[in-house]
């Protein structure tokens, strides 16, 4: 069952700490064996850890830590079986050239999707943000005060070792890499919502670019050319220029716009989480093109270009959704039943086997897509969410 918590972020700070880099000896893994074979890398919040699968024996190799040494920022949330040292891993991303991992450190319990709604004031100083946070942790809605810190973790991906810490005046969502594998993306959840660019080697900061209200989802065009940032407070969508970082366009979408996600044939998804629905943009033109309405709050969409259908998480139903595109006509297909939580996504390379995390039940479906079908739940971490696949 999903609990609404509601926290306050106050960001009644003189001064924020900026954007910065911080060099560490690299995690302490006594688990240090290297990755040589396909991976199914998974993040689990509540554990502070990364639960690396091979993929060949559906088999749990080891597990790597995830607390960094002497550059915790404070952010961490006091939720149940998590303490103030958690900054809650939850998103990851594999570089092209498949050596690099980047997962967010939100310094927040995200796990489980949240609906952004908001009070807040204008003209800098004393503002405030407030979350209504799905968790099946709490019985009670309660409020928190918390900083609004983040990082974003730089792991060796075939050793695990820490190679940086990126860390950040606001709480990060998605980071993602550039298709040419050059910059990493990350949009930080303000009121004046930021997008960091960050040079993938240096870790420089390349560009600060200005979005909506309270970003979190980052997606890249399936050309490259452009990048969407899904505003979670403004409704809307920022369409920037991948090389030119600048902002050529907004959408507007629905309300609590959170996720961003590359789709089938040009088109970029963003989910909906208070009306419940899918939106589906053009990405020549940046226009909407249809609107899936859902009956559900969705936790992530992905494609499924083997089959031509688009994959639709329902946490509180257990249930993964699919519709099959036809032409520009979207047509439901019906339904899998997964694990409690369900949230998190990935595809294998030939589309036939979809890999599920289930927040509630620490565990990760195995799904046979062409059966429509969980072959079985595999243990992991506690709050499992972000996942990527990884081929030696």
């Amino acid at each position: 069952m999903k609990i609404i918590k509601s926290i306050i972020v106050c960001t009644a700070l003189s001064a924020v700490i900026l954007s910065s880099c911080t060099k560490n000896d690299g995690i302490n893994n006594p688990e240090n064996k290297p990755v040589t074979y396909d991976a199914l890398f998974v993040v689990n919040g509540a554990s502070n850890s990364l639960s690396v699968i091979n993929i060949s024996t559906d088999k749990v190799e080891k597990t790597i830590k995830l607390v960094s040494p002497g550059t915790m920022m404070g952010g961490g949330m006091m939720n149940g079986n998590s303490t103030f040292n958690n900054l809650w891993p939850y998103h990851i991303s594999l570089s092209p050239d498949r050596s690099k991992l980047a997962i967010t450190e939100p310094g927040m319990d995200f796990n489980g999707g949240y609906e952004m709604m908001h009070n807040t004031t204008s003209g800098g100083g004393m503002g405030g943000m407030m979350y209504q946070h799905h968790n099946g942790n709490s019985s009670a809605v309660t409020t928190d005060i918390i900083q609004m810190q983040g990082n974003i973790l730089i792991l060796d991906a075939i050793t695990g070792d820490l190679l940086k810490e990126i860390n950040l005046e606001g709480m990060p969502y998605d980071a993602i890499f550039s298709p040419d594998g050059k910059e990493i993306w990350t949009a930080l959840m303000m009121p004046v919502g930021k997008v960091k660019v960050f040079d993938a080697d240096s870790y420089n900061l390349l560009n600060t670019i200005t979005a909506g209200n309270m970003p979190a989802g980052v997606a890249f065009s399936e050309d490259g050319n452009k990048v969407f940032i899904a505003n979670g407070m403004s409704g809307s969508v920022t369409v920037i220029d991948a090389l030119t970082k600048t902002v050529i366009d907004s959408v507007v979408t629905g309300q609590g716009t959170v996720g961003a996600f590359q789709g089938m044939q040009g088109m970029m998804y963003a989910d909906n989480e208070k009306d419940e629905t899918i939106s589906i943009i053009n990405t020549m033109n940046n226009m909407m093109s249809d609107s899936i309405h859902l009956g559900f709050i969705p936790g992530m969409v992905s494609r499924n270009t083997m089959m031509n259908q688009l994959w639709v998480s329902d946490p509180a139903g257990a249930k993964i959704h699919f519709w099959t595109q036809n032409g520009d006509a979207y047509s439901y297909g019906g339904s899998i039943t997964v694990g409690d939580g369900a949230e998190t996504m990935v595809f294998s390379q030939d589309g036939k086997t979809c890999y599920v995390t289930n927040q509630d039940e620490n565990s990760v479906s195995i799904v046979d897509v062409a059966g429509l079908k969980e072959m079985m739940q595999i243990p992991v971490g506690e709050r499992p969410n972000g996942l990527v696949i990884r081929h030696k």
